[in-house]
């Protein structure tokens, strides 16, 4: 088999989804789709959930083994690779103790009630294994606003997630979607997310703006006049009363989409002013010309 072969045996699709932060990491596919699948403004749970075999897996680490024997670092491929259960997590990961010798960390996307489900020693026996980071959408820190979307969780199973993974001491990089309460629950959006980060100790904070997929349950929404979006020049707003309310220490802040060119970073708390500084100067730039 050529190496493009290998690569085209061990991915469904040609296309790898993972988060910035996972850039150098070797990609291990373990599950396609989504467990929950409901979430309305969601485009990319279009693979029907299921978890590949242990046989699959296996091939699929054996290949990889061999095409990068380097990486030290290996991402779980699934929405939310989580959801298998300590069982199957600790196979992999012995599997690839064999195959992949040198990866020392782990890391995958998760939902909060992937979380919830495991115990706190299997929490501390996968941190001893090397599962140090996990990648989790929380979108919003408001009740009303999981509720109308159908995340399937609330911001108190997140309060009690988040704290079970730092006894455990695995890491969380957290997302964040600007503008998913639309125009009805702008203030409440930004005023609740800060409360709900403000208890967290996340290493990120990835703030997304809210994109109406095509075909979505939220564009239906839209097209009946049930949800009202925000305009760009809202959403900074909005934006800036997040950052301000924020008191978090040693976390990375980013957003990849401010009016859909721009790219503000940098850490908290000691660049919080340059990024609002940017935000002012942004909101002063796109003010209406009179």
């Amino acid at each position: 088999m050529t190496r493009e072969e290998v690569y085209a045996s061990i991915y469904t699709h040609e296309e790898i989804y993972r988060p910035p932060q996972e850039d150098s990491s070797a990609c291990l596919e373990v599950a396609l789709g989504c467990s929950w699948g409901n979430c309305l403004f969601c485009d990319f749970a279009k693979d029907k959930f299921q978890i590949h075999s242990m046989a699959k897996i296996e091939w699929n680490l054996r290949m990889l083994g061999r095409l990068e024997p380097d990486k030290k670092r290996l991402f779980f491929l699934g929405e939310n690779a989580f959801v298998l259960s300590f069982d199957q997590l600790k196979q992999i990961i012995g599997m690839a103790n064999t195959f992949m010798p040198n990866v020392k960390e782990f890391a995958m996307y998760a939902r909060v009630d992937d979380v919830l489900r495991k115990t706190p020693e299997e929490l501390r026996q996968l941190r001893e294994r090397g599962v140090c980071d996990l990648h989790i959408g929380i979108e919003s820190g408001s009740d009303s606003i999981l509720l109308m979307m159908n995340k399937g969780v609330t911001s108190f199973d997140m309060i009690q997630a988040f704290q079970k993974l730092d006894k455990a001491g695995i890491g969380y990089y957290v997302t964040i979607i600007l503008g998913l309460g639309g125009k009805a629950y702008r203030n409440l959006h930004a005023l609740e997310t800060v409360r709900l980060l403000n208890r967290l100790h996340p290493k990120c904070i990835w703030a997304l703006k809210l994109k109406v997929w095509d075909k979505t349950p939220l564009d239906k929404m839209v097209k009946r006049g049930e949800f009202e979006p925000m305009s760009n020049r809202d959403i900074l707003f909005e934006e800036r009363m997040l950052l301000e309310g924020l008191t978090l220490d040693d976390c990375f802040y980013m957003d990849t989409t401010v009016l859909d060119k721009y790219t503000i970073q940098g850490y908290l708390p000691e660049g919080k002013e340059q990024m609002l500084g940017m935000i002012n100067r942004l909101l002063w730039q796109t003010m209406p010309k009179k």
